[in-house]
């Protein structure tokens, strides 16, 4: 199942899209991570909390600063890219999450968008 939520911040897009595509950013981001830990190459190690379970994995994470966007996945098939395009004074950030066993996904998307906003606003 595919989730797409987009949201306006009021944040310069290339400053916006630098942090996001730091993989050790990523915790202060993305709500449930609570580390992401860069392998080789494009590989990443993840751990996350969800429903009270911490759980952990490998995946990976691509970042293309020519569209500024980001993509990540892992072998179970969870999935999802990241968009961050210029929107008047600031940017439009869209994020598309791919998973087949996550029921909350389109709350945890918008909870995620809202921390990315809220940070990148604070000048985080």
């Amino acid at each position: 199942m595919e989730h797409v939520h987009s949201e306006h911040v009021a944040a310069d897009p290339d400053r916006l899209f630098a942090a996001l595509a730091e993989p050790a950013n990523r915790p202060r981001f993305v709500p449930q991570r609570t580390k992401v830990s860069q392998l080789d190459g494009d590989r990443v190690e993840v751990e996350a909390r969800y429903e009270g379970r911490t759980q952990r994995g490998d995946a990976y994470l691509r970042a293309d600063e020519a569209s500024r966007r980001l993509e990540w996945g892992t072998e179970s098939g969870y999935s999802g890219w990241l968009s961050v395009e210029s929107d008047g004074d600031g940017s439009m950030l869209t994020l598309s999450l791919h998973t087949t066993h996550l029921e909350h996904a389109d709350q945890d998307i918008a909870a995620t968008l809202d921390a990315i906003r809220r940070l990148a606003e604070a000048g985080v």
